[in-house]
């Protein structure tokens, strides 16, 4: 099990997209009714979203991109189970940045950006997490976990002092596994339709 940060690459972004953003963002429609996806194939999906992510990533080399890969013999139930235990990930050691090898499967991420804070303002810049997903067989695993400290090692080597994410209302799942990481909430958003 390895952690690393993904390289600004069309095709490192497309198997991202294929294996970890689309499952990611189906699971997010069939629990918050905002999310539902565009009704177009698959195919077009990830190619919009890969195309997204290159824009985004290599346009501020603030934005950060990590995946979790691991070998699929030694996955959940696997051969060595051991040897894919979260708990030996080291999230202040990542692999170098790179695309991992096709052998090894996409199971999780993290994607985090610099909210930097205007001089004028009294409070540090901020690390934002924008979007974490792990794949269901890895689920209470604590690669959670793992993702998030990978966040807030972002955060050190980026000179952040805190970590910032936005949840849904109705994700109650997710609200409540951040709060029991020390999240607080400090600002509503709301929302309109305009007429």
């Amino acid at each position: 099990m390895e952690i690393r940060r993904l390289p600004t690459d069309e095709d490192a972004l497309r198997r991202y997209a294929a294996e970890l953003w689309l499952p990611y963002h189906r699971d997010l429609a069939a629990a918050v009714e905002s999310h539902a996806l565009a009704d177009r194939p698959g195919e077009e999906l990830i190619a919009a979203e890969a195309a997204f992510r290159l824009d985004l990533l290599g346009e501020n080399a603030d934005r950060r991109l990590w995946v979790v890969a691991v070998d699929p013999e030694v996955g959940p139930g696997g051969v060595d189970s051991e040897t894919a235990d979260p708990e030996r990930l080291d999230p202040e050691e990542p692999a170098p940045a790179g695309v991992p090898g096709p052998d090894r499967d996409l199971v999780a991420f993290v994607s985090t950006s610099v909210d930097e804070c205007p001089e004028v303002f009294d409070r540090p810049d901020r690390l934002v997490v924008g979007d974490i997903y792990v794949d269901e067989s890895y689920r209470g695993s604590g690669l959670a976990d793992r993702l998030i400290e990978r966040a807030a090692a972002d955060a050190r080597e980026q000179d952040c002092g805190e970590l910032r994410l936005d949840v849904d209302v109705d994700n109650e799942r997710a609200a409540a596994f951040y709060e029991k990481r020390g999240f607080e909430p400090y600002r509503e958003q709301l929302t309109r339709e305009v007429e």
